[in-house]
């Protein structure tokens, strides 16, 4: 059902670009991404209440590092990919995959700690690591020329995921269900080269510093961390130019 309505949300944004494209100078297409975070957070202050009490205090300074890739899909809209322009502004709408998430390093003040020793481990579910991403990119044009525009400027992101995931504990086998959000900005840079008069290649990507906010839960346990780090990306499309930023 999610997965349904997030199709739908897609396919919407698609017609009314199609039915209004001519309209207006502008460029839209398909668009396809490759992303890794990098959040660092905490240890859950709700898991305190099933730990000795010793155990809690210690894990209060603790740092985890997380890791989390994306693969997405999606439109991507820009407003001047063509034209001799200083400004441009492109907005993207995308299907989020995340193809992996793991957690590669806890550090526990005065206690050294390795993740595998545990035998924490995720077994993602493909079929159940869906969720949204849009981007807002604010370009200036460096270089113009009639066959490439070199840009650089601002972005904004937000990206949300749902997993259903089986992980293991202590060696047993878990299963589990969570949510995370992540959101924030940084600097992008790309290429747009242009194929004839009516299409643009894009090619760039950025990267972005968010905050990061992820719910699990498994039966009568659940935690919620917040944390911040890095956010990667690289990303191309193909734009089918429409009005004025036809050659």
């Amino acid at each position: 059902m999610i997965r349904r309505r997030l199709w739908a949300v897609l396919t919407a944004v698609l017609t009314l670009l199609l039915l209004n494209g001519p309209a207006f100078a502008a460029g839209w297409g398909p668009y396809f991404s490759w992303a890794r975070e990098e959040p660092g957070t905490g240890i859950p202050g709700d898991l305190s209440k099933y730990l000795p009490e010793d155990w809690a205090k210690a894990l209060k300074g603790a740092d985890i590092d997380v890791s989390i890739t994306h693969l997405t899909f999606g439109v991507m809209y820009e407003s001047a990919p063509a034209r001799d322009k200083l400004f441009s502004y492109r907005a993207t709408l995308g299907f989020d995959i995340a193809t992996s998430l793991s957690i590669d390093k806890v550090s526990i003040p005065g206690l050294p700690f390795n993740p595998a020793d545990f035998g924490i481990s995720f077994d993602l579910d493909d079929s159940s690591t869906y969720g949204l991403s849009t981007n807002h990119t604010f370009q200036f044009g460096i270089i113009r020329t009639d066959r490439l525009k070199w840009w650089v400027g601002p972005g904004i992101g937000l990206t949300i995921n749902y997993f259903d995931y089986g992980t293991k504990l202590f060696g047993e086998a878990v299963d589990a269900k969570a949510g995370n959000i992540s959101i924030g900005g940084g600097g992008e840079t790309g290429v747009n080269i242009q194929l004839g008069r009516a299409m643009t290649l894009c090619v760039g990507g950025g990267i972005q510093w968010r905050a990061f906010g992820l719910a699990a839960g498994s039966h009568d346990v659940g935690s919620l961390v917040w944390g911040n780090g890095p956010f990667y990306f690289i990303q191309t499309s193909l734009l089918f130019r429409t009005g004025a930023d036809r050659g």
